[in-house]
């Protein structure tokens, strides 16, 4: 199953709408601005808007990252002391995002941001309570839609197994490619290499200026700092340390979802009947189709290490213990000072969701849109792959 055949394929076919609960305050210390974008990820407009009202990015805040190739409304907060227009729009032309009367959100490239009044405290990551998705599913047989219905009647009654996305696996080249573990180690410029050759053509690697040539019109402006910085004579160490900390922690994060997958994976597959479901970079995710005791599972939450939060379930430890044994995850790793993060530490996942209003709002021959809700940290993708298959 090819899920990019069947979604996105044009940005108005995956619309996403950020639900936040905010308390508006007359004497609040920030400004809470709404962002609605079009075929632009959530960093590229906080760079941009960094670089517009000159503050940092990390002085932005914002909730989550949303899909590049769709239409997005979420929540931005800027500093009070900003002097910004109560709303403003830009749109794409020749390259360069310039500011515009007005969007077509269904024809541009660009974004608008509206001002929603003033609040107490920034935005900080994970603070949404979720999303509300319409997706257009396209491109489908009968077969296809045979298999939506009946998917979609084990997802009402057993959730969906909340594996983490593509998205957050931007970083990985390929398989057993992980920036990350290069990192852990100390193989820092081959860490470097990696993550310029996901830019583009590095055979230029080490002659510095022609290295930034090949590459410049794919960069961002941190990007050519740390080629300048290595011409300068740092070294791949010191350099990795240009790349902003929310960069270098995506590495890890990257690592420890790829980790976290895989105990879900096998813990599926030893409790359950199920299904395999090809994913990125040829590795699989698998799907329950039945369950025995859903009480339980609604329950479960899944560590990231088993260092600090350890599990009850004796099935569940010894997946982990294995998983981190075949990646080679020695006990000195865990939370590790590495490029300037602390990495692999603990924490607990929900093992599955239940999307909230799921139906179908409407068809075609050949299409299905279907709305719902996904509470913070679980991913739409990951739902419709289990539907499609």
């Amino acid at each position: 199953m090819n899920l990019e055949k069947h979604i996105k394929q044009k940005p108005s076919d995956f619309i996403v709408e950020e639900v936040f609960d905010y308390k508006l305050s007359p004497l609040g210390k920030y400004q809470l601005y709404q962002l609605k974008k079009i075929n632009l990820s959530t960093l590229q407009v906080v760079r941009f808007l960094s670089g517009l009202f000159k503050i940092k990015p990390s002085e932005i805040g914002f909730a989550g990252l949303k899909d590049k190739f769709a239409i997005t409304t979420q929540y931005l907060s800027f500093p009070l002391d900003l002097n910004i227009p109560d709303s403003l729009c830009f749109v794409n032309k020749a390259g360069r995002l310039v500011e515009t009367d007005k969007l077509d959100f269904y024809k541009q490239q660009g974004f608008c941001i509206k001002k929603i009044g003033y609040i107490d405290n920034p935005i900080n990551l994970g603070d949404n309570k979720g999303n509300n998705f319409t997706i257009k599913v396209t491109n489908l047989t009968k077969n296809h839609k045979k298999l939506i219905y009946e998917n979609l009647d084990i997802v009402k009654k057993y959730g969906c197994a909340n594996y983490f996305g593509e998205q957050r696996f931007g970083s990985v080249k390929g398989r057993n490619d992980f920036i990350f573990k290069y990192l852990l180690e100390e193989k820092y410029e081959k860490a470097l290499k990696t993550y310029f050759s996901i830019k583009g053509n590095i055979k230029n690697w080490g002659n510095w200026e022609r290295l930034y040539k090949d590459l410049k019109g794919n960069l961002e402006q941190y990007e050519k700092d740390l080629i300048l910085g290595l011409k300068r004579g740092l070294t791949p160490e010191k350099a990795i340390r240009i790349l902003s900390k929310n960069i270098r922690l995506m590495f890890n994060f990257a690592f420890q979802s790829y980790l976290w997958n895989e105990y879900l994976r096998k813990y599926i597959e030893a409790k359950y009947p199920y299904k395999r479901v090809p994913f990125i970079h040829n590795w699989k995710l698998s799907f329950y189709l039945e369950v025995d005791d859903i009480e339980y599972l609604k329950n479960l939450e899944i560590s990231y290490t088993a260092q600090e939060y350890k599990p009850q379930d004796r099935l569940l430890q010894e997946i982990i213990e294995e998983t981190l044994w075949e990646n080679n995850v020695h006990p000195e790793y865990f939370e590790k000072e590495v490029a300037g993060i602390k990495v692999l530490t603990d924490g607990l996942r929900k093992a599955i969701f239940f999307p909230e209003n799921l139906k179908i709002k409407g068809k075609t021959k050949n299409s299905i849109t279907l709305s719902f809700f996904l509470p913070t940290g679980s991913y739409a993708t990951i739902l419709l792959r289990n539907l499609l298959s």
